[in-house]
């Protein structure tokens, strides 16, 4: 299975120079708690619900500061063609629980940590269901 088959989409791009409270409001209309950060061409970071609020809000930084100065640099990225199990890799590496995915270095899509549990649930459910039948059929 590929990273396309799990990932969420679609998006939210903004540029990085927008500001604290604009991507706020972004995430709140979109209903996400991330979003990517371009410079127009290229993925340049990517900030989160709780890096707005641990790194600009319990800090006083001002809603009207670009996210560049509380975003996530140079994000880990996987692409949309890579096996699953490199997500499960990247996330056993690292302690965050969201991850871009790039397709041709445009980002198509997020996988989470919950995108994964959520794939693993329905594979063990997968293959519970015809012992379940098995068991329960006299």
């Amino acid at each position: 299975m590929k990273i396309r088959d799990v990932m969420s989409t679609p998006v939210v791009v903004l540029l990085s120079y927008a500001t604290i409270r604009d991507v706020a409001r972004h995430m709140d209309y979109n209903g996400v708690g991330c979003v990517a950060l371009s410079d127009a061409q290229h993925l340049v970071g990517i900030v989160t619900d709780r890096d707005l609020a641990l790194r600009a809000l319990a800090h006083g930084v001002g809603g009207d500061v670009p996210v560049s100065q509380v975003m996530t640099p140079d994000p880990v990225t996987v692409r949309a063609s890579d096996d699953l199990d490199m997500a499960f890799e990247v996330f056993r590496r690292h302690s965050f629980r969201r991850l871009p995915v790039l397709d041709e270095d445009v980002v198509v899509g997020m996988v989470t940590v919950d995108d994964l549990l959520l794939h693993v649930q329905q594979v063990t459910d997968d293959l519970l269901k015809p012992v379940a039948r098995e068991i329960s059929e006299p």
